[in-house]
């Protein structure tokens, strides 16, 4: 028994080395993008199954996406570097029970943001916020913030800054479309009720999927039917103006956009690359692209 023990130990540790591929360096060794999007780690992350959403750990030893099992359910999962080497991924180890996704981790590393099914008693499913704190080498279990936040509707696509705002979207009673974009304060411990940003943003058609820099000078989120759409879904941008509101969101064009759904932005803490989903693969782009959209008033004021 010993020795059959040691064979297959053996065996599989030589057919993981064989069927996965050595990667180094950070983001997982791949050529970095120029400013044309190109799709992320080819067969290891973007694979014949269906990824989304996608995120580093700040010193980029860590990575979380979204992954749609041959079950149709959706896992978070994660691959980390060991020993300079990134492992094969698989699923979180608070994932893989309920269905989970759109994981995000704040620009200190403590806290890791995402949706899930998870029941609890008076709020979801459908989705609810769940968040983790980083204790040492791992997280902590996930804790639901319950009301205000989290409602019996769907609350999906955290983004929480440095000064503790949370954006998010929901379709939530009170809104304005199919699915509106959120704020919340974390102030004394708990979130704040949430507000509907409205104006150009949250409109009659459907809003989400938010990213917001720690300094709230931009926001990028997806949305669906307007009338300048390329596609099924499109992403947007818009900026912190002077008086410090945010500027009419504009389409971020065919260079981002396909002719399918283009959603799940998230920048990466180095500020270097822009990730984002497109029909079903991850893809990034050098995160200078962004520049290309600000309006010239404020180019003006950074010079």
């Amino acid at each position: 028994m010993g020795l059959y023990l040691t064979f297959l130990v053996f065996n599989c540790s030589q057919q993981t080395k064989n069927d996965f591929p050595i990667l180094k360096g950070p983001y997982l060794g791949q050529k970095p993008p120029g400013k044309t999007p190109e799709v992320f780690a080819p067969g290891i992350v973007s694979t014949e199954s269906v990824e989304l959403n996608s995120v580093f750990m700040p010193d980029n030893s860590e990575l979380y996406f979204t992954r749609k099992t041959p079950e149709a359910l959706y896992v978070i999962m994660m691959m980390n570097r060991k020993n300079g080497l990134w492992t094969k991924p698989v699923p979180a180890s608070f994932s893989g029970v309920y269905e989970e996704a759109d994981p995000f981790i704040t620009s200190n590393g403590k806290q890791l943001l995402y949706i899930s099914k998870k029941p609890l008693k008076g709020l979801g499913p459908p989705h609810d916020i769940l968040i983790l704190n980083r204790n040492g080498d791992e997280w902590s279990k996930p804790y639901n913030p319950g009301l205000p936040l989290n409602t019996e509707h769907n609350e999906i696509y955290p983004c929480l800054t440095a000064k503790g705002s949370l954006y998010f979207n929901s379709n939530r009673p009170g809104g304005y479309g199919k699915r509106d974009i959120y704020k919340s304060e974390y102030i004394n411990g708990k979130f704040s009720e949430p507000e509907n940003l409205g104006g150009s943003i949250s409109t009659e058609y459907d809003e989400g999927d938010i990213f917001v820099p720690d300094d709230e000078s931009y926001l990028i989120f997806v949305s669906r039917d307007r009338p300048d759409s390329l596609g099924s879904g499109d992403l947007y941008i818009c900026f912190k103006s002077k008086d410090g509101k945010w500027t009419v969101p504009i389409n971020m064009g065919e260079t981002i956009n396909a002719q399918g759904y283009d959603y799940g932005p998230i920048v990466t803490q180095d500020k270097k690359y822009f990730f984002y989903t497109r029909n079903n693969d991850i893809y990034w782009v050098d995160a200078k692209i962004l520049d290309s959209y600000k309006p010239d008033e404020l180019k003006d004021r950074e010079k």
